[in-house]
């Protein structure tokens, strides 16, 4: 059977022409042809800086230029040789027929010929070129000769040298869309079809815009501002007087949509430039396109000069002078600093407002142009509580601080929080916090992988020293640091270093003399120390922190976190020293070293003492959160450790446990074995002593308990007189004294500041029973506020300033009871966490702004503590509050009943 397949296909082997002679024909013809249209791109290109109307292709000659007082006529040789006559020659003589019809007025203007070619002219035509004969209207442009006509394109040696020229000319056009090697070949092909007769070989002026694919029109606007917007605290405005404003946060702080929300509300008109994506060279060029197509009319963009794109921006600002022109330039970390320094210099009337990532070269830039760098401060708690109630996960208090701490209130940092509780945590806003703050959380954040990226920038010595900021969690001195860092083995010299840093980048945020590290980067700076020196680093710390504690000028949080140190470094005789003082439980974190103060009081291989004093603080912290089963146990273990070392005992030992036992008494309601107890102690204390009014004190606090208030409130105001008497003090002498000018009063007698905290005690215990009894209690809340601020004890402070407030609204004065909440026990009780009481005094303002009037603002402030989640007790009060304003506002509209006609 005959084989009907076609034989194998191989592949073709290229042995090159058939005719070489024919190819290098060929090429030198289209070699030529491209050099002319290249040439014509290049007239293209210059058509605005000649002057020239229009431009005409393959007519008389291959490139017809027509100015208004002349009129060039362009051939174009490519040769491989020198140029000689016999080249140019019939167009030479040509051109006598084109001189004619100028001499008869057929044509405009005054004729020139020049011939442009690739190479030099060679002996014979530079002979003739310089003889008398040589027509003055006739030039020949070779490579490196001097150009008759300065708006001409050079003569290119090569197809190669005309693409470099067209497209470095092609750079230089303002507003283009077109990447400029783009462009030239665009212009190319236009010029090949002209050639062809198709499409018009005429090139006006008018309309190189469009062939440059030039645009000028909007093409950024602001990005939409979320809804509902949540201000950050204490915003500033967009547009102030300066004229160059610097403001940076870390990506996802919010600084585009407050500029966004801020343009809505802002009365001046304002440009938003995102410099993204946009290489560094193009943002002069961008930005001169988005001034003119908001500002600039179509004479003026038409009247704009070719040049680089500071040039343009420049030229565009010049049109602007006069005109009121504010700036957001977003995005600013992208640009160095000589960069936003030649767009400041390039505008010098027009307001700028840079957003960025911090970055160390900004500080030259600011430096620069003596500006500070603002920041936006994040959200609130309440902004947090929003977001999280809208999750349909609500946090209380407490919680929405700490989530505060943890993300530095970014909005970004939130939101996503919010959304992980969501779908990783159950609902469950507390479990977050807490795998955050041990660093065991198993799914990434948005925060995660922004700050990690920040810190792997950062050299080892900087993320140290954000470390030991980190462990110290409270502000620290430059000496203060100095000093911990060197329990990191870090020298003065290294730790100044990565202190500047870490500065450069906003991690770490000076206030005053303080330096703090910035809360959203403090979780993860945990993961930055140095190996095997936390223990002595912490000790370091405990030692500076107890050093300024005990000098008397710690600032607020030190207390807090000394004693949590104490804790975590097994100082435990310190720490049952600090348990054992009243004013421990005054504060926030006093409920946290239970479990410490547990393992004390239950290793019995520590001494009796230290047990008995840690029993003593878990007792008193069981009665002040109404544990009574609790506090009864302990009274029970420290009943049996009394007995089991009886010779250890001094009379301190048996006044607490006696104060305990007749608390328990009390609360069980037995008032007799409570009296048997306080009558059986009494016989062993001295009269007039220390000792006698601790126990009286508590007999009073008893009969509280046991809701016999007559009797309570007449042996508390009978201890505050003794404490009186005991101080030399007279009632009458605080009448209308502020607490700074007691607290000299109190100093110049070197009187004891424990004395004050218990007269104050007794002043609280005669107010609340006289509550109770639906009776005036004089000045006493207003002086106990006062004894207890001079004391220290800010939660006392809290709790009777409440009292104060309503007094002030009982006698109807409205003003000093909002001043005393908004301007003393509000910040008292954010200052020191006092978290779980804000929403208490918060929807008491509710109600005394109510009074004044403004029910609207009364009720926004209730719909704002509704949003997070509060225990039952909390619950029912901001409900009564709410029933309390409504009736308010119906007794107001009773008493002026709207107007009917």
């Amino acid at each position: 059977m005959p084989d009907i397949l076609p034989p194998p296909v191989t592949p073709d082997i290229d042995d090159g022409p058939v005719d070489p002679a024919q190819l290098t024909r060929i090429t030198s013809l289209h070699r030529g042809f491209l050099y002319q249209h290249l040439y014509a791109v290049g007239c293209l290109l210059s058509l605005k800086r000649g002057g020239v109307d229009r431009l005409l292709v393959e007519r008389d000659e291959d490139v017809e230029a027509i100015l208004p007082d002349r009129r060039l006529y362009l051939q174009i040789k490519t040769r491989s040789r020198v140029l000689q006559w016999g080249d140019i020659s019939s167009a030479v003589e040509n051109f006598e027929g084109v001189r004619a019809r100028h001499a008869a007025g057929k044509r405009s203007g005054r004729p020139q010929l020049v011939i442009v070619s690739n190479q030099a002219a060679g002996p014979g035509l530079t002979q003739k070129m310089t003889g008398d004969d040589w027509p003055d209207d006739v030039a020949i442009l070779t490579p490196g000769a001097p150009n008759p006509d300065p708006w001409l394109p050079p003569a290119w040696e090569s197809v190669d040298e005309a693409v470099a020229w067209c497209t470095r000319e092609a750079a230089e056009v303002p507003f283009a869309s077109l990447a400029p090697q783009t462009l030239v070949w665009k212009l190319a092909a236009r010029v090949v079809l002209a050639c062809t007769g198709h499409g018009g070989q005429r090139f006006s002026a008018s309309e190189m815009p469009s062939l440059y694919e030039q645009f000028v029109q909007e093409l950024q606007a602001f990005p939409a501002a979320p809804t509902p917007y949540l201000p950050q605290v204490a915003e500033p405005e967009l547009l102030t007087a300066a004229r160059v404003r610097l403001i940076t946060g870390f990506s996802g702080s919010g600084k585009t949509a407050w500029a966004s929300h801020a343009a809505t509300h802002c009365p001046e008109p304002v440009t938003y430039f995102d410099v993204s994506a946009l290489s560094r060279d193009a943002v002069a060029g961008a930005l001169a396109r988005e001034l003119a197509a908001r500002h600039l009319d179509t004479a003026q963009r038409a009247g704009l000069l070719h040049g680089t794109g500071i040039d343009v921006l420049r030229a565009v600002h010049h049109h602007l002078t006069g005109t009121p022109v504010a700036i957001v330039i977003d995005n600013v970390h992208r640009l160095d600093a000589a960069d936003l320094r030649g767009l400041a210099s390039a505008l010098p009337s027009t307001r700028l407002v840079l957003l960025g990532q911090p970055r160390p070269d900004q500080a030259a830039f600011t430096a620069h142009l003596g500006i500070t760098t603002e920041s936006l401060n994040g959200w609130t708690a309440d902004s947090v509580a929003a977001v999280f109630a809208d999750a349909e996960c609500a946090v209380d208090r407490p919680t929405a601080e700490r989530l505060v701490t943890f993300t530095g209130g970014l909005p970004l940092y939130v939101s996503n929080a919010a959304a992980l509780t969501r779908t990783h945590y159950d609902h469950d806003a507390a479990s977050l916090c807490a795998e955050l703050s041990q660093r065991c959380h198993s799914v990434s954040s948005v925060q995660d992988l922004i700050l990690e990226e920040v810190f792997a920038s950062l050299d080892p010595t900087a993320r140290t020293i954000a470390f030991l900021l980190a462990t110290a969690e409270v502000p620290l001195t430059d000496q203060e640091l100095k000093r911990l860092a060197q329990s990191a083995e870090l020298s003065g010299p290294d730790c100044a270093r990565g202190t500047r840093t870490l500065s450069d980048f906003a991690i770490i945020q000076r206030t005053g003399r303080l330096l703090t590290l910035h809360d959203a980067t403090r979780s993860l700076a945990t993961e930055y120390g140095p190996a095997g020196s936390h223990l002595t680093i912490e000790k370091a710390l405990s030692g500076i922190l107890r050093e300024s504690i005990e000098g008397g000028s710690a600032p607020a949080g030190r207390l807090a976190k000394w004693a949590m140190l104490l804790a975590r470094t097994d100082q435990t005789e310190q720490l049952l020293r600090l348990a054992g003082h009243d004013l421990f439980f005054e504060q926030s974190f006093s409920a946290a070293l239970a479990p410490t103060l547990t393992a004390v009081a239950t290793d019995k291989d520590v001494a009796p003492v230290s047990r008995f004093d840690a029993m003593n603080a878990l007792a008193l912290l069981a009665y002040a959160a109404d544990e009574t089963a609790d506090h009864s146990r302990l009274v029970d273990d420290l009943v049996a450790l009394t007995a089991a070392h009886p010779a250890r005992w001094g009379a301190r030992e048996h006044l607490v446990l006696a104060t305990h036992q007749m608390i328990r008494h009390a609360s069980a309601g037995d008032l007799g074995a409570m009296n048997t107890t306080y009558l059986a102690t009494r016989s062993e204390t001295a009269e007039n002593s220390l000792a006698r009014r601790i126990l009286r004190y508590t007999q009073a606090q008893c009969f509280c308990i046991a809701s016999r208030y007559e009797q309570a409130s007449i042996l508390a105001m009978d201890v505050a007189e003794a404490y009186f008497d005991h101080l030399e003090l007279k009632p009458e002498y605080i009448v209308g004294v502020g607490v700074e000018e007691l607290s000299d009063r109190w100093e110049q007698q070197g009187l004891d500041l424990d004395d004050c905290k218990r007269l104050a005690d007794c002043l609280a215990l005669t107010v609340r029973c006289k509550r109770e009894l639906d009776e005036h209690h004089g000045l006493a809340a207003l002086h106990a506020m006062k004894f207890y601020h001079l004391a220290g004890a800010w939660r006392s402070v809290v709790t009777i300033g409440r009292e104060v407030v309503d007094d002030f609204v009982e006698i109807g004065d409205l003003q000093q009871a909002l001043q005393l909440l908004e301007q003393t026990l509000l910040p008292l009780a954010q200052l020191h966490a006092l978290d779980e009481l804000v929403i208490g005094l918060r929807s008491q303002r509710a109600v005394v702004i109510a009074h004044t009037g403004d029910y609207t603002a009364a009720r926004s402030e209730l719909d704002i503590l509704q949003r997070y989640d509060v225990p039952p007790q909390q619950a029912r009060e901001i409900e009564n509050q709410r029933a309390l304003i409504e009736h308010l506002a119906t007794q107001q509209c009773s008493a002026h009943p709207p107007f009917t006609p």
